[in-house]
C-alpha cells in the first residue's frame, strides 16, 4: 500500500473518531434539550406536556428518545437531524408526531436504563410480544 494511501485512510478514520464524538458531545451544546427540539412548531405539543411532567426535572429529550452508546447514539442523532431537518425545509411536517418502531425501541430501553431498580421485580415487559413501559404509562410525560 503506498504512502498516500495509508495517510488518506489514517485522515478518514480519525475524521470520523472526530465527528463521532463531536456528535456525542452535542448535548453540552443543548441540542438535545426541549428548548432546541422545541423550535419546530410541529413539536409544540410534545415540549408543552414534557415540560408539565416529572420528567422535566432530570431529564432532556434525548435522554429518552436517543441511544446511549456511542456509535449508536451519534448514527440515530445524525439520521434523525438530517430527516427531520429535510422534512421542515420540504415543508413536510407531519400534523400529528409519531413514534417510529426503532423509537419504540430506544425509548423503552432507556425506561429501563434510568428505571432499573423499579423494573427488579418485572422486568422487560416488551419481551416475547408484550407491553412496552409508555403503553401503561402513555402519560409519561407526554400526556396522551
Amino acid at each position: 500500500m503506498s504512502r498516500k494511501k495509508k495517510l488518506l485512510i489514517i485522515s478518514g478514520a480519525l475524521s470520523l473518531c472526530f465527528c463521532l464524538i463531536l456528535l456525542t458531545k452535542l448535548p453540552a451544546l443543548g441540542l438535545d434539550r426541549s428548548e432546541f427540539c422545541g423550535q419546530c412548531h410541529v413539536m409544540d405539543e410534545q415540549v408543552d406536556t414534557f415540560l408539565h411532567s416529572a420528567h422535566r426535572l432530570g431529564a432532556n429529550c434525548g435522554d429518552c428518545h436517543i441511544p446511549h452508546s456511542l456509535v449508536p447514539g451519534a448514527m440515530y442523532k445524525a439520521y434523525t437531524g438530517t430527516k427531520d431537518i429535510i422534512s421542515v425545509l420540504a415543508n413536510k411536517d407531519p400534523y400529528e408526531i409519531r413514534i417510529s418502531p426503532i423509537g419504540r425501541n430506544i425509548v423503552q430501553a432507556n425506561c429501563l436504563r434510568c428505571h432499573s431498580e423499579l423494573l427488579q421485580a418485572v422486568g422487560d415487559t416488551s419481551e416475547n410480544g408484550g407491553k412496552y413501559c409508555f403503553d401503561c404509562h402513555r402519560s409519561t410525560p407526554h400526556q396522551k
